[in-house]
């Protein structure tokens, strides 16, 4: 897909919710696809689902042939600001929004397609962790080094894998228990396809996010998040199955 991209190399250390927290995401957003949708998504990836690729935008990462797409799993809105475009930092909601268009046109070839496809289900999940929409002043958080149970990491690090490995369930386990009680109107609610609708909110939890005290954190950060941890992993889901029921209808 390298004709259809402007490349715009920059460093990044930015990784979205780390393996599980996506993986939670795709298999949530399979749950929930039409029977259109998932009729055409299950021939364009073959043998295979949304959590088992969901993750391949960062796996990339090692190949240098994919370096202009690092910073297209963030973009950041400044204090005081709700998103006014990629020129503040990071191209995550340029990048969805062109993927989807093309999609939906329907020129592309197969494997272009299936890499369009495959950010899309990446970034959207990226989108719904706080930290990957940040306030660009400290590398979504990566520069706010904390201690998670004693151990030294950064505040993103945490946010990104730390407190859902923490948990101690697989992504099918994680997916199930968190969708638990939802009525057919929380359903219905979350199946929203617009982008911005959700980066904004993952903006404006920042406050909650970034109340770490001292910075030790530990079983006492997490009662205060976790509520709020799960309903970003769980609109993610609903989210991303909109989007992809919006585009292969």
């Amino acid at each position: 897909m390298r004709q259809f991209i402007i490349i715009l190399v920059t460093a990044s250390v930015l990784f979205g919710w780390g393996k599980t927290g996506h993986r939670v995401i795709g298999i949530i957003a399979e749950e929930n696809l039409t029977p259109q949708a998932k009729e055409q998504i299950s021939q364009l990836l073959g043998h295979t689902d949304l959590a088992s690729i969901s993750n391949w935008a960062d796996e990339i990462k090692s190949d240098s042939a994919w370096d202009h797409s690092h910073d297209w799993h963030y973009c950041t809105i400044l204090e005081g600001h709700e998103y006014e475009g990629p020129e503040a930092g990071g191209y995550a909601v340029k990048k969805v929004t062109e993927f989807t268009a093309l999609l939906k046109k329907g020129t592309l070839g197969k494997e272009d397609q299936l890499d369009v496809f495959r950010f899309i289900v990446h970034i959207v999940g990226d989108l719904h962790q706080p930290l990957h929409v940040g306030n660009g002043t400290d590398r979504g958080g990566n520069d706010v080094k904390v201690t998670w149970f004693w151990d030294e990491t950064n505040l993103h690090r945490v946010w990104d894998s730390q407190m859902i490995d923490g948990m101690q369930y697989s992504y099918t386990e994680y997916a199930q228990q968190i969708q638990l009680g939802l009525s057919e109107g929380d359903k219905q609610s979350m199946l929203d396809p617009n982008v911005l609708s959700f980066v904004n909110n993952s903006r404006a939890v920042h406050t909650q996010v970034y109340d770490i005290g001292e910075g030790k954190l530990s079983y006492e950060y997490v009662y205060k998040n976790r509520e709020l941890m799960e309903d970003q992993l769980l609109s993610g889901g609903y989210h991303l199955a909109a989007i992809l029921n919006d585009i292969f209808k």
